[in-house]
């Protein structure tokens, strides 16, 4: 089972693993110089419900609607949230059905724990996620319920909702160029596809908000990516992947069937 697989609808008993109360150290680093963060699954803590909730959503949702003019849909709110309260937010263009826009919001009412070297970096501190799907996905209506969509047409939803809680509830950051492996052995977030794992990257689709209250947030484009592609990055770095990306054409709208742009990797990570 994959990292990502554990909270496809619900947490699972937590092994009797222990972790600290801080971000995880590393002096491991990646051929690229990407540092290396391996985590143990958070001891069970009880139910925590969020301190605050959907702080900078009326914020983010404008920011949306001056990037996206026009674009109308619903929201997935959470019902019983741990934390964080993460909805994601569903909007499909005026006219034709090219694509969608899937965000989220409440993964920036806390900020993230950044490694000491970056704890000066305000504007890390905040995010959010997106993707864009095809126009012809089907994600249900306004009123529609995440439990009743199978899940070939629920996992980006769930892969959104898992990665925006994840750096408050593993106390870590996540950023520009960072990858997340579905556990040690890439597994396939669907059946039936290859990605095996995540990138993160920031295109100036979505630019950085600046609150009312002077809070930025970043917003990063999240991008299903085979193992290859993932392991090249840890090997040359994210620039060479984005070249790789695109050299290639990644389109910027998910495609399922999409090439793996790092297929000719061969090489073993020690």
């Amino acid at each position: 089972m994959g990292l990502l697989d554990k909270f496809k609808r619900k947490k699972e008993s937590p092994p009797r693993e222990r972790r600290t109360n801080t971000a995880p150290e590393t002096e491991e680093y990646s051929p690229g110089g990407s540092a290396i963060y391996r985590y143990q699954t958070p001891e069970n803590r009880g139910f925590r419900p969020p301190e605050d909730v959907c702080v900078s959503m009326e914020d983010i949702e404008k920011h949306m609607e001056k990037i996206f003019p026009g674009w109308e849909g619903f929201v997935y709110h959470e019902i019983i949230s741990d934390l964080v309260h993460i909805d994601v937010h569903v909007l499909r263009p005026p006219k034709g059905d090219d694509c969608c826009l899937l965000y989220t919001t409440g993964m920036s009412d806390l900020p993230m724990n950044l490694p000491e070297e970056l704890s000066d970096r305000e504007d890390l501190k905040y995010a959010e996620l997106y993707m864009l799907l095809p126009g012809n996905w089907d994600l249900g209506e306004v009123g529609a319920n995440t439990k009743d969509l199978p899940h070939e047409r629920f996992w980006p939803i769930q892969m959104l909702k898992f990665l925006a809680r994840f750096p408050h509830e593993y106390k870590t950051w996540l950023g520009w160029g960072h990858t997340i492996p579905n556990g040690p052995d890439y597994t396939p977030i669907c059946n039936g596809l290859g990605f095996g794992g995540a990138v993160l990257d920031s295109l100036s689709l979505v630019p950085p908000l600046t609150t009312e209250e002077g809070k930025e947030i970043r917003f990063y484009l999240l991008i299903p990516a085979y193992k290859e592609e993932i392991e090249f990055k840890l090997k040359y770095g994210m620039e060479r992947l984005s070249q790789r990306f695109a050299d290639g054409k990644l389109p910027v709208v998910l495609d399922i069937h999409r090439p793996n742009f790092c297929e000719d990797f061969k090489e073993i990570l020690d």
